[in-house]
């Protein structure tokens, strides 16, 4: 989600520059050179082996019903048996990380930051963890440089959330608990909801786990004029050389840890690993568990991360125009993986990619002004409340400065069906007005450049919905109203993230669940 900041002061309401999601990324100097579109190395995941027979294209693909819509007739279970489980399924565990410095992505404060400083996020890290491991059990991936860290903060409560820490010390015997993990090397960055894998059910194997590899490549990194990087930092040369340059290069970060990720998920838990055709991230994808999934263009339709979707006249990207086969490609594949009928899409961010080049109609490189690094992620602007029910971002106030974007996302949505043929009920989720304030902190105009401000961005575990809290009293308080009546039993639990926003993500963004 795009964002701008606007937050009160001294009862002033004072309006920030806008700008856009993540665009936070910072350089370093060590990344581990392979190929930036390709299969993941380490794919034997689990006693059940690797699956290395995706098709090298998707077996007989139809046109898209319309534009912002792919469906196909049903397949018979034999056809189609894995299924992605809806994240309100019952889940085992939930899998984060603790952010690291190791890599120069996450730092202390300091006059120059442009987030809440390392030691924050952290905080709220350990908070979100201990608020889901109060109702299941939460797997915090941790670098051993770290975790002495982690260890305090899981021992205290944070100035932030005080009352997570004593509800759960609280817990019932035997529920949930946060469970440190050395992962030495294991990741570069701490949002697993992109970079770990998509675990589905085998339904054709008594629903045997297997797990999903999206062959996660930085969100599309291709960087390499290293500008507008940390100084002192350079884009290496190896990726340098196989950059096609159609993101400019103050998106480049290391993730060749992260990249290894999705395999050391599926081989931790058993699980069969899945290699996909398709480059994306788990925040490109809103399942409802029953076949139909949303979808944002930006993000997935991206020559970066799927360049086989697009005629690449002499390989020149910038003039690289979408295939009228590309959504249905897209829609076979996931069809085949994670068992959706149905994908609506919607347009993400900015007008990308609408046509040929890189005109008023956009294309297939990221616009110059483009500061979301995600190119627009779904799980900032529509998540299912219940199969045939969907939240979507707005913004009355355009307190994000997204509010025509935000518009045509809701132009898509509506009239829609979902693949049983259900009208879908739309839901709005305002985003806060006020926001950057958080127990007796004010983040200045900098620390905010990336601040994520919206609830869509929430998740749910067993027995609860953790749902970010931005101080401003009535919006937060508007959010937990309009989730409630689809909550069911489920306790609905605010955590202030301030840290965790500022940095470009949120509760969503930094977890990954593991279904029962």
């Amino acid at each position: 989600m795009a964002k701008s900041k606007r937050n009160q002061a001294l009862n002033a309401t004072v309006q920030r520059t806008p700008v856009t999601r993540r665009s936070f990324i910072k350089g370093s100097a060590s990344l581990l050179g392979f190929s930036l579109v390709g299969t993941l190395a380490a794919c034997g995941g689990g006693g059940s082996g690797g699956d290395a027979s995706a098709p090298a294209s998707p077996a007989s693909t139809s046109p898209s019903t319309s534009s912002s819509t792919s469906s196909r007739t049903p397949p018979t279970a034999s056809q189609m048996p894995y299924l992605m489980p809806g994240e309100d399924s019952p889940h085992t565990a939930t899998y984060m990380a603790f952010a690291s410095g190791a890599d120069g992505i996450w730092a202390p404060l300091t006059a120059q930051s442009t987030d809440a400083g390392i030691d924050r996020v952290r905080a709220d890290l350990m908070d979100v963890a201990k608020a889901i491991g109060t109702y299941e059990a939460l797997n915090l991936l941790v670098l051993p440089v770290d975790l002495s860290i982690a260890q305090t903060l899981l021992a205290t409560a944070s100035g932030a959330n005080p009352t997570l820490h004593a509800n759960y010390l609280a817990r019932g015997a035997g529920v949930g608990g946060v469970n440190l993990i050395v992962l030495a090397n294991g990741f570069n960055d701490l949002w697993t909801r992109d970079t770990g894998c998509v675990f589905v059910k085998d339904t054709s194997n008594a629903n045997a786990l297997c797990a999903v590899s999206f062959n996660f490549n930085g969100w599309g990194n291709a960087n390499t004029d290293s500008t507008n990087l940390n100084p002192g930092m350079t884009v290496p040369a190896s990726i340098a050389a196989s950059s096609n340059k159609s993101k400019a290069g103050k998106f480049f970060q290391p993730f060749a840890n992260d990249h290894t990720l999705a395999a050391w998920m599926a081989q931790t838990n058993n699980a069969k690993l899945l290699q996909s055709t398709l480059t994306l991230e788990g925040g490109a994808i809103e399942f409802d568990g029953e076949a139909t999934a949303i979808l944002t263009e930006s993000a997935v339709l991206h020559v970066n991360r799927n360049p086989q979707l697009f005629a690449i006249p002499n390989g020149v990207m910038a003039n690289a125009t979408l295939l009228p086969t590309a959504k249905a490609t897209v829609l076979a594949e996931l069809q085949r993986t994670l068992g959706v009928q149905k994908i609506i899409w919607i347009p993400g961010t900015a007008t990308y990619p609408r046509g040929a080049g890189v005109g008023a109609q956009g294309g297939a490189a990221t616009p110059a002004n483009e500061t979301d690094i995600t190119n627009g992620h779904v799980d900032f602007y529509a998540k299912f409340l219940a199969p045939g029910v969907v939240a979507y971002a707005a913004d009355p106030a355009n307190s994000t400065a997204e509010q025509a974007l935000m518009a045509a996302n809701y132009r898509n949505l509506a009239g829609q069906t979902d693949a049983k043929g259900r009208p879908l009920t739309l839901i709005p989720l305002n985003a806060p007005t006020n926001y950057g304030t958080s127990n007796g902190v004010t983040l200045s105009d900098k620390q905010m450049t990336n601040f994520a401000a919206g609830y869509i961005n929430f998740y749910k575990c067993n027995g609860a919905i953790i749902v970010p809290k931005f101080n401003d009293v009535a919006a937060d308080a508007a959010a937990v109203a309009t989730i409630r009546p689809y909550a069911g039993s489920r306790a609905i639990v605010q955590v202030d993230i301030l840290g965790i926003a500022s940095g470009g993500g949120g509760v969503h963004c930094s977890t990954r669940e593991l279904p029962a």
